[in-house]
């Protein structure tokens, strides 16, 4: 009997999240190289979204260059050259379409630099929440926690919101972006959030949060945890694409996954440093 769509969901999930919170807490260049890891899957991905065909190629290529380039920096000189890299990576590309026949190069050119500024700027972020050399702001032995914090927000409102919008979701929220999302399933997703950022403020000292910082936080996670799925879902739309990617079964795509963390991850950075 072949498995449901659920059986593999939890699967992947199974072998996916141990992975994870290793490389979380080992830190490190293991941790650097499973951000870039991330971050380079994903471009394949938003390439597809932007240039499904034949610009698909040099957003990938450049758009991958020039991703390293910023996350490389952003973990070895605190992203103290992002200004120049994003002018030099912007440069180059449009000089790599005027030498290309390419009917659509706006597609192109825009997809690239949307692949820095929506992928490697944002996870760059989780670089410094972890503890990046020479980035100050986070208690020191708090960077791990932090992390953990993050993603068990984020994956427990995603669960909750899947669960509850499956089981009961009857109202839509954007049916044109998100056909699947109710209000329902969103307002479980949120409060999930918020709840578990308490209860992790209770429970890790290492956080520094009392109950109610630990509320906000979660509410705030949260809120940035709907507007990233909803803003991968426009763009998946826009390109006529259901899922981003394939690779992880029963989740869809690399970018599927993640694509909440990418507004989550700069909020909670900016929420503990500042």
């Amino acid at each position: 009997m072949p498995f449901s769509e659920l059986s593999i969901r939890s699967l992947v999930a199974l072998f996916g999240i141990p992975l994870l919170l290793v490389c979380t807490f080992a830190g490190g260049v293991v941790f650097y190289l499973l951000v870039a890891a991330i971050i380079l899957l994903s471009l394949r991905e938003l390439a597809r979204i932007f240039a499904p065909e034949k610009g698909a190629g040099p957003v990938r290529l450049v758009g991958s260059v020039g991703a390293v380039a910023l996350l490389t920096d952003a973990w070895l000189w605190a992203g103290t050259h992002w200004g120049w890299l994003l002018l030099a990576g912007t440069g180059l590309i449009l000089i790599v379409e005027v030498f290309r026949d390419d009917p659509q190069p706006t597609a192109v050119i825009g997809g690239t630099v949307v692949s820095w500024l929506y992928l490697a700027v944002p996870l760059a972020h989780f670089l410094w929440l972890r503890g990046a050399p020479g980035i100050l702001g986070t208690a020191p032995g708090s960077g791990p926690w932090l992390a953990v914090a993050l993603w068990l927000m984020v994956w427990c409102s995603d669960t909750a919101a899947y669960f509850i919008g499956f089981a009961w979701g009857r109202r839509k929220l954007l049916p044109s972006v998100s056909p699947k999302k109710t209000w329902e399933g969103t307002i479980a997703g949120l409060l999930t959030a918020v709840g578990i950022g308490a209860l992790l403020a209770a429970l890790l000292p290492a956080l520094a949060w009392d109950v109610t910082r630990g509320l906000y936080i979660g509410f705030l996670i949260g809120v940035a945890a709907i507007v990233g799925d909803l803003a991968e879902s426009r763009l998946k739309r826009g390109a006529g694409l259901k899922d981003a990617g394939t690779m992880l079964p029963g989740h869809g795509g690399i970018l599927d996954r993640f694509d909440s963390a990418l507004f989550c991850v700069p909020v909670l950075y900016y929420l503990v440093t500042l």
